[in-house]
C-alpha cells in the first residue's frame, strides 16, 4: 500500500475541511495517509512533519508555494514526488486549484502524470550548508549591502544594492522576477543573479551556468547582513563573510498533471501576454 504524506498550511481559509476531504478520498482509494500534526484528521495517521517527509512515498501539499518549499526542505536528501494544491491566491508551484483536486489525484493514481526534476542550489557559509529550491537572498534589512561577486576564479563586480538574489530557474518566476530578473525555463541548468535595487544603473541581472561556482563576499556590514533561503533567514553574516554557491546533488521532484505545461502556467497564473482588459 502506498503512503501519501499531507503537509498543509493551517492558516488558509477552509484548509481544515479540504485536508479532511482529501484524506478521506485517499483512504477510500486504498492509499494510506500520513498527515502532519495540526488538524484532527480521522482518516490519517498523524505524525511530526519530519516523519511525514521521511515515511511517505509521495507528498501532497495543500497551501501555497511557501508550503511546498517547506515540504521540499523537510525531505532533505531523500526527495519524494510532490503534488501541490493551491489554497491561496496565486500558487505558481502549487498549480492545482481547489476545484480540480479530485480530478488531479485520479490522474496521479492512474499514473497519468509527469515528474519534473528541479535544480536545488547549495550555499556554504562558515562550514554549514544551506539549500534552496527558489533562491538565496543576501541583504542588510535596513540599508545597502556591499558585495563582491566572483564566478569560478574570475572577479565579476562589486555590488552596492538593497540585496542580491541567486535564484534557480524555478525561482526565476518568484522574487527574482519581481526584482527585474528574467524568466528561465525550469529544465535549464542556470543561476539567475539579480541585484535588488542596485545603486548604479550599470548592474543588471545575469544568467550563469550551474557548472560554475559563485562566490560572494559581504563587506563592511557589522550591522546585520543575513542569508535568506527560500524566504527563511538561515544565517547571520559577518564582515568579510564568504559564501560559495553551487548546484546541489539533490533535486526536487514536482508532480505535474498530464495536461500541465510551463507556458500554460505562465499564461494562466501570471497572465503572461494578456492585455489589461483580459486579466
Amino acid at each position: 500500500m502506498k503512503t501519501y504524506g499531507l503537509i498543509y498550511n493551517q492558516n488558509r481559509p477552509g484548509a481544515e475541511r479540504i485536508v479532511r476531504e482529501v484524506a478521506g478520498w485517499l483512504k477510500d482509494h486504498g492509499i494510506k495517509v500520513l498527515a502532519e500534526k495540526g488538524f484532527d484528521i480521522s482518516h490519517a495517521e498523524m505524525a511530526d512533519e519530519a516523519q511525514v517527509a521521511a515515511r511517505c512515498d509521495m507528498m501532497l501539499v495543500l497551501g501555497g508555494d511557501g508550503t511546498l518549499l517547506r515540504a521540499v526542505r523537510l525531505m532533505g536528501n531523500e526527495q519524494k514526488p510532490v503534488l501541490g494544491v493551491n489554497l491561496g491566491s496565486l500558487g505558481f508551484l502549487t498549480e492545482i486549484s481547489q476545484d480540480n483536486i479530485q480530478q488531479s489525484m485520479e490522474q496521479v493514481i492512474r499514473g497519468q502524470y509527469q515528474v519534473e526534476e528541479r535544480a536545488i542550489i547549495q550555499a556554504r557559509c562558515g562550514g554549514t550548508d544551506y539549500f534552496a529550491l527558489n533562491d538565496f537572498d543576501i541583504r542588510v534589512p535596513t540599508r545597502l549591502v556591499e558585495l563582491t561577486v566572483s564566478i569560478g576564479d574570475e572577479f565579476v563586480s562589486r555590488y552596492y544594492a538593497d540585496g542580491m538574489l541567486i535564484a534557480t530557474p524555478t525561482g526565476s518566476t518568484a522574487y527574482s522576477l519581481s526584482a527585474g530578473g528574467p524568466i528561465v525555463e525550469p529544465d535549464m541548468d542556470a543561476f539567475v543573479l539579480t541585484p535588488i535595487c542596485p545603486h548604479t544603473l550599470s548592474l543588471r541581472p545575469m544568467i550563469v551556468s550551474m557548472k560554475k561556482t559563485i562566490t560572494v563576499v559581504v563587506h563592511g556590514k557589522n550591522e546585520g547582513a543575513v542569508l535568506v533561503a527560500d524566504g527563511q533567514t538561515v544565517a547571520k553574516l559577518k564582515d568579510d563573510q564568504k559564501l560559495t554557491i553551487t548546484k546541489a546533488d539533490r533535486k526536487a521532484l514536482l508532480v505535474r498533471p498530464a495536461a500541465s505545461s510551463f507556458y500554460n502556467i505562465l499564461r494562466t497564473k501570471l497572465k503572461w501576454g494578456a492585455r489589461g482588459e483580459n486579466c
